[in-house]
């Protein structure tokens, strides 16, 4: 039940992450040519941005969560699992981004779902009982 807590919470804080950026990001403006010269300019307005600082927060977030994720649990299981942030991610677009998502893409989220209601009804292992256990062998 902890793991997939776990695995809850790092969809959340992806999720949450990746709109806050997106958000932020359609402030800042439209990124026709990064080069140098215009470099520091962007940078100052993103990180001027209060989106995109939270976005760049709950990524920080979910990725030391990740880690902790990957120590624990197997990669088989974890990564297949956060594929669920993109039905979050098409709910959270449409109605806090205002972004229209079509029937296919709602069609391809449903089948990303399916997938993840799989490999989440799958066994999985402890990763750390597991080392622990080939290690006394």
């Amino acid at each position: 039940m902890k793991n997939l807590i776990v695995v809850l919470l790092l969809v959340v804080l992806q999720t949450l992450g990746g709109v806050c950026l997106s958000r932020g990001m359609k402030q800042v403006g439209v990124v026709e040519k990064l080069n140098l010269s215009n470099l520091p300019h962007f940078g100052l307005r993103m990180i001027g941005n209060p989106w995109f600082i939270v976005g760049l927060l709950l990524l920080f977030a979910f990725f030391l969560l990740y880690l902790t994720a990957l120590s624990r649990l197997e990669l088989s299981y974890v990564l297949p699992m956060l594929a669920s942030s993109y039905v979050l991610t098409a709910l959270l677009a449409w109605l806090v981004l205002g972004e229209e998502v079509s029937i296919k893409r709602w069609a391809g989220t449903l089948a990303v779902s399916v997938g993840v209601l799989l490999v989440g009804l799958s066994s999985r292992k402890n990763v750390a009982s597991s080392r622990l256990r080939h290690s006394r062998e």
